[in-house]
Formats: C-alpha cells, sequence, structure tokens
C-alpha cells in the first residue's frame, strides 16, 4: 500500500494556530469585518438572503467582477472554488495522472508537491536560490523541462519567500513549457500584495495553457469567506469543473455575496492598498527587529505577500525552535522543516502592528533562552 504524503504544514498550523497568544505563522493580512465592507442597505439585503445552493461554476456577477482582473478573459475562464486549496486540489486531479512528469519550483505552499505524490507523479524539484533574491535559475528550469514534462507548477508572488517574478521570467518560463507542449500552473494568492504595489501581471497573460489559481484569503485579507477560483482555457475549466462536480458542488451563497463587493474594481483596489500599506509599514518593524538581532538571522525582504522568510544561525533544528516558542513562550512560527528547509523560519507579518511587535518580543525572550 503507497504511504498517502501528509500536508504537514497545514496540520501544524492548523492544530496549533488557535492555541496560543501570538500566530505569527499566518502569511495573510488582517481580515475586515462585515460592517467594514458593505454598508447599510447591503448588510440588510444580506441578512434577508436565503441560504440556497449557489451555481456550481460559481454566481455570474462574482465571475462577472473575478474576469476583470484577468485581461483577456471572460466568465467561461473562472471556476469558482471553495478557497485556493481545493482551487489546487482539482486542478492536479484533473491534470495529474500516475506516471506523468511534473516540475516544482521550491519551496512553495506545498499543497501542489503532495498532490502530485499521492496522484502518482514523476516529480522533478528547482529550488529559488537566496543568492538570487529567490528567484530561479532559468536556465538550470529549462534543462529540467522535457516533451515528457505534463506540468510545471510555480508560486508567484512566492510563498514563502515574497519574492516576485519579473514579465521577462514569466515569459521566459512560458517560452520553455509552449515548446514542450507542458502546462503551468501559477498560484498566484498572493498577487496584488506587493508591498510597492506594483501590481504583477497573471501568467495567464503569458501563455495560452496557463491555469491561474487565486482567491480572497491571501492578498484580499478574507480567508474565512472560502473563496478561491482557477482560470484557465473555456476547454480545461470545463474539464476540472467536472471533477469539481464530485467534490464541494459549490461555494457558500453568502460568502460569494461578500465576494461580489470586494471583487467589485470600485473596491478591489482600496482593498489591496490596505494590505500594501499595512505590509509595508509591518516590514519595516520586522526589519527593525531582525537589526535588534544583528548577525543572527539572514534576509531578502518580501517583495510581496504577509510573510518575511528568514534564515537563522543557531544551533537548532527549525521544527524544535518553532516548538520550543509555541511551548515556552506561546508564539507560533512556521518552521522551515515544513519546506524542506531546516535553518529557515516564516514570520508572519500580515497582522495589526501592536500585535506583530508583540508577538517578536516573544520570540526574543525564547532566542535568549538559547
Amino acid at each position: 500500500m503507497t504511504m498517502f504524503v501528509r500536508f504537514e504544514m497545514e496540520r501544524f498550523q492548523s492544530i496549533y494556530e488557535n492555541e496560543v497568544d501570538f500566530n505569527l505563522s499566518d502569511s495573510g493580512n488582517h481580515p475586515m469585518s462585515i460592517k467594514d465592507l458593505l454598508d447599510e442597505s447591503e448588510i440588510e439585503k444580506f441578512l434577508s438572503m436565503e441560504i440556497h445552493y449557489g451555481y456550481t461554476q460559481g454566481d455570474p456577477r462574482l465571475l462577472e467582477v473575478i474576469k476583470d482582473w484577468y485581461p483577456k478573459t471572460n466568465e467561461s475562464n473562472i471556476l469558482l472554488t471553495n478557497g485556493s486549496a481545493e482551487a489546487n486540489f482539482v486542478m492536479a486531479w484533473a491534470l495529474i495522472k500516475p506516471g506523468d512528469e511534473v516540475v516544482l519550483a521550491l519551496p512553495n505552499y506545498m499543497q501542489i508537491p503532495g498532490l502530485a505524490k499521492n496522484f502518482g507523479a514523476e516529480i522533478k524539484t528547482i529550488n529559488l536560490r537566496e543568492e538570487l533574491d529567490w528567484h530561479l535559475d532559468l536556465d538550470e528550469l529549462k534543462n529540467l523541462v522535457t516533451p515528457k514534462t505534463k506540468l510545471i507548477s510555480i508560486c508567484n508572488p512566492n510563498n514563502p519567500t515574497g519574492s516576485v517574478m519579473t514579465d521577462d521570467e514569466m515569459s521566459a518560463i512560458a517560452d520553455i513549457a509552449r515548446s514542450n507542449d507542458a502546462y503551468v500552473h501559477s498560484d498566484e494568492v498572493y498577487r496584488g500584495s506587493e508591498l510597492e504595489g506594483n501590481e504583477t501581471k497573471s501568467f495567464i497573460e503569458f501563455y495560452e495553457k496557463a491555469i491561474v489559481s487565486c482567491g480572497l484569503s491571501k492578498s484580499f485579507a478574507h480567508p474565512g469567506l472560502r473563496i478561491g477560483w482557477l482560470v484557465a482555457n473555456e476547454e480545461l475549466i470545463e474539464e476540472i469543473w467536472a471533477h469539481k462536480d464530485y467534490s464541494s458542488i459549490c461555494a457558500s451563497v453568502l460568502s460569494q455575496e461578500i465576494a461580489i463587493k470586494i471583487m467589485a474594481k470600485s473596491s478591489r483596489g482600496k482593498v489591496l492598498s490596505r494590505s500594501s500599506k499595512m505590509l509595508k509599514e509591518n516590514l519595516q518593524l520586522f526589519q527593525s527587529w531582525l537589526d535588534n538581532h544583528a548577525g543572527l538571522f539572514t534576509f531578502v525582504p518580501p517583495r510581496a505577500g504577509g510573510m518575511a522568510f528568514v534564515g537563522y544561525k543557531m544551533d537548532i533544528n527549525s521544527m524544535e525552535l518553532a516548538h520550543k516558542l509555541r511551548t515556552e513562550q506561546s508564539v507560533l512560527i512556521v518552521p522551515g522543516d515544513c519546506y524542506g528547509m531546516d535553518g529557515y523560519l516564516r514570520f508572519g507579518i500580515g497582522s495589526e502592528a501592536t500585535y506583530l511587535s508583540a508577538g517578536l518580543d516573544r520570540v526574543s525572550e525564547g532566542i535568549k533562552s538559547l
């Protein structure tokens, strides 16, 4: 019997994140409330809604505002899911067959690597390099991809490093995929949270066989809505939709109603600007904290996303260190072991500044005890 690969990072967070005083394991931004999002008339409408089954592809009104974020797409290019996690799952389920060659750019959210193994893929990996500011060596990727390659999977902006690909890099990856007739899956759940406010393009603009997953959990700061989506060519969306009919059927109509407001062009920019402003200010706070521990960490500042990925110079395993901080200081961070990268830690920097500062003080106390 083949051993099922567990999603170690997700299990680690789900067990402990609600049991600590300071959860610095989250890579998203501090959420807003319904009152922040909806005006009085919209709240009244929301309260009077009937809680029925929704459209399985997604509410047409929501598909309309989502597709506006992706140039040259229409509603038939979108499939709504329960969070980007389901988007990744049904994409992998539909595409990856036993023996398919899959190329994974690591580190990433680590859901696709686990799914690829569980679906029986032959896996090749390529690592982002810290000396390249957490970018890929494109020559290495070109040599890795072959006509046997079914799928190349990337995460851009990247989790956990916060690096962002340039247009030239995405064009080069598209060329590599095109010459080998491979799909490219691009996890873009951090798109829109660029700290300098310069929004990166979606991979759907660069390649006809791109499959984009995204959602409202990270840049849009509303993970509890469990709204995600896939963007791809119409034929592929239809195939993945057939798989989704066997999973969750449809997303919550209540969540979709709120999502329509978030993704409407008039409010989408405000939500994303809030995220970028918060992250930029918190990164300065985090950098000051690192400076107070000079020589202990290595750090390439993120360009997007609510996280900071740091190397450390302490003689302790990252999982052991994370558990020590959890049990002794009641603060949770993600150990590099979850990415197969011992010696690194991922800090969430998307919370309110006072909360982040207090949590980092707890980490400092834990470091002193070492």
